[in-house]
């Protein structure tokens, strides 16, 4: 995590060092995902070292890329290039991802006003 947020801040301080709810910043959108993703994702870690394999996968949310990764559908460097934006597909294909389609595409509609993009 430390090399994908470029230093900006550390799992385990955000996760545990911190000593009052004040100082924390796990309620901010870019810190909470990522940490999310890695608890999940250590668990599933933990859970597969002891020959314990999930025989399906179900998610929700920003439990999409842990899942798609721990499902081996997505690399690590592939599920951290995720991003869920509240547009809707004709505003993501039109507006947000014109003229950069070979770079991004739209990975899946999760609501009228939610889409996630996926791509460089």
């Amino acid at each position: 995590m430390t090399k994908i947020n470029n230093g900006e801040w550390r799992l385990l301080e955000e996760l545990v060092e911190k000593k009052t709810e004040q100082e924390s910043r796990i309620n901010d959108t870019n810190i909470a995902q990522p940490l999310l993703f890695a608890i999940q994702v250590a668990l599933s870690a933990s859970l597969v070292s002891w020959n314990i394999y999930p025989s399906f996968i179900i998610s929700h949310s920003a439990g999409d890329e842990a899942a798609a990764f721990v499902a081996d559908r997505l690399s690590l460097k592939e599920t951290v290039r995720i991003l869920a934006v509240l547009m809707n597909e004709e505003e993501v294909e039109n507006k947000l991802l014109k003229g950069i389609e070979h770079l991004v595409c739209i990975a899946v509609v999760n609501s009228p006003r939610s889409v996630t993009i996926n791509g460089d």
